[in-house]
């Protein structure tokens, strides 16, 4: 009896003793990771892991080639955008046709018209004035009305210095009397139908004190 007794203390003893070593063991790390050469502590908290993600981005677009888009609204880098034309479109200038002028050529008669007198005739239509007069039986002192009828001469021209009396293009201002044929005898050497192609004139040709004629 004694005998088993003994034998269960010891029992007792032997697994209270295994108990409290594997207490031991679970308390402490087997393997000291500590070690003399350890002198370096690493630096934690001071590396920025936001850049350092950022720089293996950009990195890794590069070595793959890939292109960040730009902005909208913002041209990409390298490529020039076309100019904008910020200048008006100017139209055409419109530059305005002279009506054609008939050229003068001789008649074979020709009846005198309000203001007009033979050598008036004979400067328009480049006659030589003598030959003229005497076709006609006048002097020069002859004083035909409105109405006369001349025989125009096919041949000869004027002898008595210049045809024209006053220069011309000119810009005419009408006074009292005068008359689309008066004008023309004015210049010596311009043709009535001339003037009356110019101005747009309509029949009967009534012109109004101070008008402005333009003479070719």
């Amino acid at each position: 009896m004694n005998k088993r007794l003994y034998l269960l203390v010891l029992l007792i003893l032997l697994v209270g003793l295994f108990l409290s070593a594997c207490t031991r063991s679970a308390s402490k790390s087997p393997i000291d990771l500590s070690t003399p050469t350890s002198e370096i502590p690493f630096p934690i908290g001071t590396i920025d892991t936001s850049a350092l993600v950022t720089q293996i981005s950009q990195g890794t677009q590069v070595s793959l080639g890939t292109l960040v888009p730009p902005q909208q609204g913002t041209p990409a880098q390298g490529v020039t955008s076309a100019p904008q034309n910020t200048t008006a479109v100017q139209p055409p200038a419109v530059t305005p046709t002279m009506p054609v002028i008939p050229t003068i050529t001789r008649p074979e008669n020709y009846t005198l018209q309000s203001g007009e007198w033979p050598l008036c005739i004979a400067r328009r239509y480049n006659l030589d004035p003598l030959t003229f007069l005497a076709l006609n039986g006048l002097t020069m002192d002859s004083q035909p009305g409105a109405g006369t009828v001349l025989m125009i001469p096919q041949d000869g021209e004027w002898t008595i210095g210049d045809r024209a009396l006053f220069p011309h293009p000119d810009v005419y201002t009408v006074d009292p009397g005068d008359t689309i044929y008066s004008v023309a005898c004015y210049y010596g050497d311009v043709d009535p139908n001339a003037i009356i192609i110019v101005n747009n004139l309509q029949s009967p040709y009534n012109l109004t004190v101070g008008e402005k004629l333009r003479i070719p």
